[in-house]
């Protein structure tokens, strides 16, 4: 079929034209998306029976395999960010425009696996709270509550508008419709069938990602010329050295900057989404419901492997994208991967792939419900009534998700830039709490009075250098936010490491004690020292 045909008007190298116009197959992407949805509430209403308590609803009874973990854990993480914003990223900047995301999340999957993933889940934790209160305080425990509720509504947020964009752009349907019948899907399924539930949906979801993109990037690599010829000529928007993963001589540096500038964003562009993100209760989530320790380091590596193979298609179909001559704007970028889908695949394969990437974002969007609901639900209403029961707790823990999901859909209504939405999510992480989990996990005398000290000055110096590089020096608002992370992270992890050798005497360091109160100094921290 011609590639004219298949949209409503409108010059096929003018994608700022035909992104606005309705596609020829709309009724079918709705139909699909209609049936995935009743699929994925029927889920929910089906495992349903299975939760008992909070523990069942938030980590799946701790019953997880291998081979629900790691699409689970895929799922959740490639999102729009990932294959929307990334592909939109790489047509403007190539890939020094993608190391955000699929590297920077990889590299993440694999620090988890190796450092964190074995005695995480050999403490028996529900949340990652239940780490900071026995570690530090219940004090500490409740700023990494609150910091992590921030950032799950941030990336929440992202989801929706994602969701709302790709189905407006392809049916016409109004974009605040779909983000509300979005919305209502999520609290279904998360409400109802928690992570037994989303576990399945995950693996739907990952099933799809991997067979639409499976088809989307040979088409496209096809019609770029073949993968020598899209190599020998991949250009990108920006004009910067289209493989390029490191600041490069000249003024094109990193993304245009140069100097002390490009190395402080080259660093957060890794460091975001990795280091920012092991502290990340969305995807710790998934080591604390895995059946047993080894399944949680496995998964987790495995799972870091494939989603960078994953991850990089949208990556290259972007780059092809620019390279065939596609025109577009900075803000509309980001629909690249659905255009490339509706205008180079049949039909059929467009309506795949359009459902494949709501499938991703409703499955990120749920299990971004289901934490910071369970943060609300499992630690902040035990803060308030200590001696609630079970079943009390599973229903503030359900409330919370109505709650979060809606305030999520009024925030989503707001924003449209979803790429940077997402990774602002985990720079939230990154300067105020990574310190506390990340020291405070191998080194004995980090104290309560460190943490709180860690997360107020990283913050502190977080805010302040970013109005310093907006305002003085004039950096673009988005790159000052993560340029200042980096000596906002380096002043928490300092602070810390002080302020706990000089407060030893009237704070000594506590033990790390598992949830049922166990001293776990003596456990191993890496999988292998186990087996030693």
């Amino acid at each position: 079929m011609a590639q004219q045909s298949k949209i409503n008007g409108g010059d096929n190298n003018n994608m700022e034209e035909n992104l606005i116009t309705v596609f020829t197959t709309a009724n079918w992407i709705l139909v699909f998306l209609g049936v995935y949805m009743a699929v994925i509430v029927a889920l929910g209403l089906i495992y349903a029976k299975k939760i008992n308590d909070c523990e069942d609803l938030a980590v799946a009874g701790r019953q997880l395999s291998f081979w629900f973990m790691v699409p689970s854990i895929i799922a959740t993480w490639i999102c729009a960010g990932a294959m929307m914003g990334a592909a939109g990223y790489a047509y403007l900047f190539g890939m020094q425009g993608v190391i955000w995301d699929p590297w920077a999340p990889a590299l993440g999957m694999v620090l988890i696996a190796i450092f964190f993933a074995y005695r995480m889940r050999k403490g028996r934790y529900i949340t990652l709270t239940d780490f900071f209160n026995s570690r530090y305080n219940k004090r500490v425990g409740l700023l990494y509550t609150i910091i992590q509720i921030l950032s799950a509504m941030a990336w929440q947020a992202g989801q929706l508008v994602a969701l709302g964009i790709i189905v407006s752009l392809t049916t016409g349907f109004p974009l605040s419709w779909a983000v509300m019948i979005a919305t209502v899907v999520i609290i279904i399924i998360t409400t109802c069938g928690g992570l037994w539930a989303l576990s399945r949906v995950d693996a739907i979801g990952f099933v799809l990602i991997v067979v639409g993109l499976l088809i989307l990037f040979p088409t496209v690599m096809r019609e770029a010329g073949g993968m020598s010829h899209f190599f020998a000529t991949a250009q990108n928007m920006y004009e910067l050295p289209t493989w390029a993963m490191t600041p490069v001589a000249g003024d094109q540096g990193y993304l245009w900057y140069t100097g002390i500038f490009a190395i402080l964003l080259y660093i957060s562009a890794w460091a975001s989404l990795s280091l920012g993100d092991v502290s990340s209760q969305v995807l710790m989530q998934r080591a604390l419901a895995a059946k047993d320790e080894k399944t949680a380091v496995y998964s987790f590596f495995t799972s870091g492997v494939l989603y960078l193979l994953i991850g990089l298609m949208p990556v290259m179909i972007g780059i092809a994208v620019f390279t065939m001559g596609l025109e577009t704007t900075d803000a509309q970028a980001e629909y690249v991967l659905p255009w490339a889908a509706y205008t180079y695949l049949p039909d059929w394969a467009g309506v795949l792939f359009i459902v494949t990437i709501a499938a991703a974002i409703v499955s990120t969007a749920g299990n971004n419900s289901l934490v910071i609901s369970t943060l609300i639900g499992h630690n902040l209403y035990r803060n308030f009534r200590p001696n609630a029961t079970n079943k009390e707790t599973l229903r503030a823990t359900r409330i919370a998700i109505i709650a979060a999901t809606l305030l999520a859909m009024i925030i989503a209504l707001w924003f449209e830039m979803v790429y940077k939405l997402i990774v602002f999510s985990g720079g939230i992480q990154l300067t105020t709490i990574f310190a506390a989990y990340a020291v405070g996990y191998f080194w004995k005398k980090a104290n309560s009075t460190g943490a709180v000290a860690s997360v107020i000055s990283g913050a502190i110096v977080w805010l302040s250098a970013h109005y310093y590089l907006q305002n003085v020096q004039q950096i673009y608002p988005v790159d000052a936010i993560f340029m200042a992370l980096v000596p906002g992270t380096i002043v928490s992890i300092v602070t810390l490491v002080v302020v706990s050798l000089l407060t030893q005497k009237q704070d000594p360091a506590k033990p790390i004690l598992s949830y049922d109160g166990q001293d776990m100094s003596n456990t191993p921290k890496f999988f292998w020292s186990k087996q030693a």
